[in-house]
């Protein structure tokens, strides 16, 4: 290879640009002809000197490029502003494309007269690729966070004030993003949490812990209040600085309603258990000593509640039974007789009386135990809390495929507040919270009916009755 150095040790600058490979470096005339080719531009472009010199620069261009007239553009923005830098695809000799970064000069000789171009282009393709990568999974997770609807995932600055808002923050706290951004995130906090320091605390914590964790009741833009678990993430760049929050909360107010509900079912199904208990072990002491009418009352009593407690040990070992997603298996099965099967065996005849049946003779997709079950619980459950002398029918429709059964009694209803959460689990309704009973009963019907393939719904005014309505698939 020639030396760029002259013999007196002076530096010949247009041998250096020729032996430069790592950039193309090309002289254009006014009119964008190549005028003199280097090393890198051989390397870059794919061409050898002999096979580019005359030719436009334009030919690196690709052709969408040249159609709209980027390269002529190009030469007209560096004669007006001495120069112009431009990033984009451009293509090889053999019509492989690769992402340059290019910067054309317009020069002038001694005299100040316009002579031509300097053209300088490097390849980016790796780096043009790498910041795409980033880009996409920039994007991606941007999309991520924003469609995420279970989670409220939002930003804030080192003062606590909110600056990104997703579709599971609108979802559990009720605000628009515009509503939101610029607030500060005590907001989502009692008036109470507000007024202690909560907020603010719990900053503090995860600046100086890195990360804090809290649970308990957050505010809605309605001014409902929901069980929040929230954790807070200090968000530092590579310096260490700090540059704000991460805050992401989860809505877990059905499992603390349900936790509330086990703990009162668990206090409520002690004080029920001891109760037979306790009288069964008092009318065994009396036993001995009693007689005639006196013993025959002590084993009936006794008979009343250890049935009570079968009863109650039996409700828990099938709700148990249910859980454990046991295969039922669905035959046809004719509704009617079903019903006056059920009807037949109630344990109280004098309450059978009240039930009024209207079921055409059709046949449902079921399980027979369970379909027994079901319809067991419903008219129990209707003839207990209703009055002795009042009616319970039980009725049926047709819709296209699905069959509707229809449990309707006058009793005293449920409780408006209570209607969304009376089919989920330990949920007795504070109309009935003297009455005994579990609280799993409406559960398993539920849980009967959806895997029978249906759904159950509830319809009630206060003292004037519930309406209980499941579907089934028809024969």
């Amino acid at each position: 290879m020639t030396s760029p150095f002259t013999e007196s040790g002076v530096i010949d600058a247009a041998l250096l640009i020729s032996q430069v490979s790592g950039y193309a470096i090309i002289a254009l005339d006014p009119e964008g002809t190549i005028e003199s080719w280097n090393a890198g531009a051989e390397r870059l472009e794919g061409y050898t000197a002999e096979q580019a010199l005359g030719r436009s620069f334009s030919m690196f261009f690709t052709e969408e490029d040249r159609a709209e007239g980027l390269p002529g553009s190009l030469l007209s923005r560096a004669l007006a502003d001495g120069s112009v830098r431009h990033d984009g695809w451009q293509v090889r000799r053999d019509g492989i494309r690769f992402w340059g970064d290019l910067l054309l000069t317009a020069i002038y000789n001694a005299e100040e007269m316009f002579i031509g171009y300097a053209k300088v282009t490097h390849d980016l393709t790796r780096s043009h690729a790498l910041q795409e990568s980033l880009e996409r999974s920039e994007q991606r997770f941007r999309l991520l966070v924003e469609q995420v609807r279970d989670y409220a995932i939002i930003s804030l600055d080192p003062g606590g004030t909110i600056e990104t808002w997703n579709s599971g923050a609108e979802q559990v706290k009720g605000y628009r993003p515009e509503e939101a951004i610029g607030q500060h995130f005590s907001i989502f906090y009692p008036a109470a949490d507000r007024e202690d320091g909560l907020p603010e605390r719990l900053l503090s914590q995860a600046r100086r812990d890195g990360r804090v964790e809290h649970t308990g009741w957050r505010v809605r833009k309605d001014g409902t209040t929901f069980w929040g678990d929230v954790i807070i993430t200090a968000l530092h760049d590579d310096d260490g600085s700090l540059r704000g929050f991460a805050k992401v909360t989860r809505d877990l107010t059905a499992n603390k309603r349900f936790e509330q509900a086990r703990s009162t079912f668990l206090d409520t199904f002690a004080h029920d258990f001891r109760s037979p208990v306790a009288a069964i072990a008092g009318y065994v002491e009396l036993l001995p000593d009693a007689a005639g009418d006196e013993q025959a009352a002590c084993l009936q009593s006794i008979r009343v509640n250890a049935k009570r407690l079968t009863e109650m040990t039996a409700e828990l070992i099938n709700h148990s039974h249910l859980r454990s997603d046991v295969p039922l298996t669905l035959v046809p099965a004719p509704l009617a007789e079903f019903v006056e099967q059920t009807v037949a065996g109630l344990s109280n005849p004098s309450a059978a009386g009240r039930v009024r049946v209207d079921i055409p003779r059709l046949e449902v997709l079921a399980d027979p135990v369970a379909l027994q079950r079901v319809l067991a619980n419903l008219i129990d459950n209707a003839l207990t809390y209703s009055p002795e002398d009042s009616p319970v029918v039980v009725r049926a429709a047709e819709r296209d495929d699905r069959v509707y059964v229809i449990v309707n009694d006058a009793g005293r209803g449920i409780h408006p507040a209570d209607l969304p959460y009376i089919f989920e689990e330990f949920q007795r309704g504070r109309l009935a919270s003297d009455d005994g009973g579990s609280g799993l009963g409406l559960t398993s019907v539920k849980l009967l009916v959806q895997r029978m393939g249906g759904a159950v719904s509830v319809e009630s005014q206060l003292g004037s009755g519930t309406t209980i309505t499941f579907e089934l698939l028809r024969a």
